[in-house]
């Protein structure tokens, strides 16, 4: 009786173990099929807003944080110099024109004296560089013009595309030089995650794989992802001081390579926004 009962017990422990063993398995073969990582970020496409001329800023005509659209008039620069400078240069290319014309008037009549034997060849020649030189200077005057026109129109600095303003501190009668980024616009179309997966995940992990994703500012909102490339250099490649791994102490340590992850078809309800963290579950089972 009592050995039949050890036989008994001994088969259930066995159940039990091989259970366990099997759990074990599948949950493993589960987490190495469905790589995780919490350190990702989503991000969006940015546009640094620069003035092309300097100037003192004459109108404000959005906020920070406005939804703007694309070529909607953002700020003016104060107008009148560069009117001024329009109005010289337009009064230039008048000169030159009239110039040449009178260029072109001599340069017929001593052209008709030199074929008659009249006037030297020399004077000819004198009269053709003359004339291009009265051509070259129109053509710089109308240049001047036409950049002058082009610094007037640049004068009202406009949306390049639709997007959120940010970072925005500006406010009329700064003074602001062209070319330096005044502040920031994040477009609203395009959002990616960037997961850092290690690089022990990384074995099946392919492009066109499904992804769910959960941010932190709404996590009982999964969206769904797709893997669009995965990096072919680990974080540390791209930092300012590069891991020095020649010295004798060197210590292994798992890199992380950045996986992009394409948002499909966001939920307006749970607006997106650079920066946010979350985390990222890949399918590498799912159809590539």
């Amino acid at each position: 009786m009592k050995l039949h009962l050890s036989q008994k017990n001994l088969g259930i422990g066995g159940g039990i173990g091989l259970a366990i063993i099997l759990l074990a398995y599948f949950t493993m073969n589960y987490f190495e099929r469905h790589p995780s990582t919490e350190d990702a970020y989503v991000q969006a496409n940015t546009i640094n807003i620069a003035a092309e001329v300097t100037g003192p800023v004459l109108n404000v005509y959005i906020k920070d944080h406005q939804d703007v659209q694309k070529n909607q008039l953002l700020f003016t620069i104060d107008p009148a110099p560069f009117q001024i400078a329009v109005n010289k240069a337009a009064a230039s290319v008048s000169e030159k024109r009239a110039a040449l014309l009178l260029a072109r008037q001599n340069a017929a009549r001593i052209f008709r004296l030199v074929k008659m034997g009249q006037e030297s060849k020399a004077m000819g020649d004198q009269t053709q560089s003359q004339l291009d030189s009265a051509k070259a200077e129109l053509d710089a005057a109308e240049a001047q013009w036409a950049q002058a026109k082009l610094d007037l129109e640049h004068t009202e600095i406009r949306a390049p595309n639709a997007g959120i303003v940010t970072q925005f501190l500006l406010r009329p009668g700064n003074n602001i030089l062209a070319n330096t980024t005044l502040f920031v616009l994040v477009e609203q179309h395009d959002f990616w995650v960037d997961a850092n997966f290690k690089e022990t995940q990384l074995a099946y992990i392919k492009r066109g794989q499904s992804v769910k994703i959960v941010l932190d500012m709404f996590p009982k909102h999964a969206f769904n992802g797709m893997v669009d490339a995965v990096s072919s250099a680990s974080g540390s490649v791209f930092s300012l001081l590069p891991p020095e791994n020649a010295s004798g102490n060197w210590v292994k340590v798992t890199q992380r390579f950045p996986v992009k992850i394409i948002i499909e078809h966001p939920d307006p309800a749970y607006p997106l926004r650079a920066g946010a963290t979350a985390t990222v579950t890949i399918n590498t089972r799912s159809t590539v």
